[in-house]
């Protein structure tokens, strides 16, 4: 039988490793959240909430991407910007790159890569999405398409390319998971009372651009703002998933896979 303090000690000793490895794991999950909060403070407006591709920049996990390129290689680009157009983000510091860097790491270790090449299945009634987009959804209002429609949002020409039906239709239906900054709506008012409502494009400590529905940009300087209300949300409505039937958001869904796919194949729809 042993004795009682070598029992103690076990039991110490098992109570410590437990803690370590519960530190360790609420260390990694605040890592997490920290990567993914400065990703969508500084890469998302460009290369999409997801890291697929955005209006302005490709997407990060694809295959010729972040897939081949270590970490060192991954931060000097983030740090230094590159020769086709991004520009440095050393301003941001160590800290923050580091955090991006192991942001996009995770999301290639968790298969973006590898799902993003798979093609999504056509399931719904591609017209009837084509008529809803155009007409009862508004999609058009703020989205361009192969060249018609809105231009307040992003374009979806190829937004389906690296997309599957699920991550689509989680896209219509909660807009806001994630918000991305450049995409916020805000009320801004001015020193002589003017209230601006529009589209929240960039802010810094000195300046603040907004693009109201008309098309319109405010580059506005602090001093001259008194206020600023953060709405939390987007132009996407909120409410499709009751304002649409299941089969009408699958249509839509399957129009943009269809759009997508139209797009890849240099065809432009409605010639």
């Amino acid at each position: 039988m042993r004795p009682r303090w070598i029992e103690t000690l076990l039991a110490l000793v098992v109570m410590f490793l437990f803690g370590c490895v519960s530190l360790d794991a609420h260390a990694q999950e605040s890592d997490a959240v920290h990567g993914a909060q400065r990703f969508m403070e500084y890469c998302a407006g460009c290369h999409g909430a997801d890291a697929r591709g955005g209006d302005k920049a490709p997407p990060l996990v694809s295959p010729s991407n972040t897939t081949n390129l270590s970490e060192s290689q991954l931060f000097r680009i983030v740090q230094d910007g590159t020769k086709g157009g991004m520009p440095p983000f050393a301003q941001i510091g160590d800290a923050n790159i580091h955090a991006v860097v192991q942001f996009l790491i995770r999301l290639k270790n968790n298969g973006a890569s590898e799902n993003a090449s798979v093609e999504a299945a056509i399931t719904g009634d591609v017209e009837a999405g084509r008529s809803l987009y155009f007409g009862k959804a508004e999609c058009s209002k703020c989205h361009l398409i192969n060249g018609k429609g809105g231009f307040m949002a992003r374009n979806l020409t190829s937004y389906a390319r690296n997309r599957n039906a699920d991550e689509i239709l989680r896209a219509i239906t909660t807009p806001d998971t994630p918000l991305v900054p450049s995409s916020q709506v805000v009320t801004v008012t001015t020193k002589v009372g003017r209230n601006l409502t529009g589209v929240l494009r960039n802010e810094d400590n000195f300046t603040l651009a907004l693009q109201t529905n008309d098309g319109r940009y405010y580059l506005l300087a602090r001093n001259d703002v008194t206020g600023v209300h953060y709405s939390g949300h987007s132009l996407m409505p909120r409410d499709y998933r009751t304002r649409l039937t299941p089969k009408e958001l699958n249509d839509i869904v399957s129009f943009l896979i269809f759009a997508s796919r139209n797009s890849r194949s240099d065809k432009v729809e409605g010639r």
